[in-house]
């Protein structure tokens, strides 16, 4: 299993996205975000346009294509299955941008975070859709990514290779 900050500690792992003017900082993003492909085929959640790659830290590319291989065999490697789960529907990745409603900035900032199926996964909701997985849930804990559905404010789209 790989060891992943707690989300206080990030920029001392991942390194410091920020940039100038609230935008983050090319250098970095350069230096560190990576492209990541499953092996299934992957569409935006909100528009079902293909995507080639998800942009990811160059930290969590292994163990993330470790969890797409998981899940993928677990599926019997069917797009079918797939897309039943949700596992199809790509809602992000690598994106500088503030936590909702908050203050601080998202994990998906440093590249560390990644969501799938936001219509049936919903932020907020207390019955994600991925609690029935056990297939999804269980290849993000072999590596221990943290998921957002059981948190008090449920996030069940949401896994991120950073504690909390």
């Amino acid at each position: 299993m790989s060891q992943w900050p707690h989300q206080s500690v990030v920029d001392d792992f991942y390194g410091d996205p920020r940039g100038k003017n609230g935008e983050p900082n090319p250098a970095w993003v350069e230096a560190n975000i990576v492209r990541l492909s499953t092996p299934w085929e992957l569409v935006t959640a909100w528009d079902f346009q293909r995507v080639s790659a998800i942009r990811i830290h160059k930290k969590c590319k292994t163990s993330l294509n470790r969890v797409f291989g998981t899940i993928w065999d677990a599926s019997g490697q069917s797009q079918q299955k797939i897309n039943e789960w949700g596992m199809n529907l790509y809602a992000g990745g690598f994106n500088f941008r503030l936590m909702r409603g908050g203050t601080r900035l998202s994990m998906h900032s440093w590249g560390c975070a990644v969501d799938f199926d936001s219509a049936r996964n919903g932020f907020g909701d207390a019955t994600p859709n991925f609690a029935n997985i056990p297939q999804v849930r269980s290849a993000f804990d072999a590596e221990g990514w943290t998921w957002g559905g059981t948190w008090r404010k449920p996030d069940g789209m949401h896994w991120q290779a950073a504690d909390v």
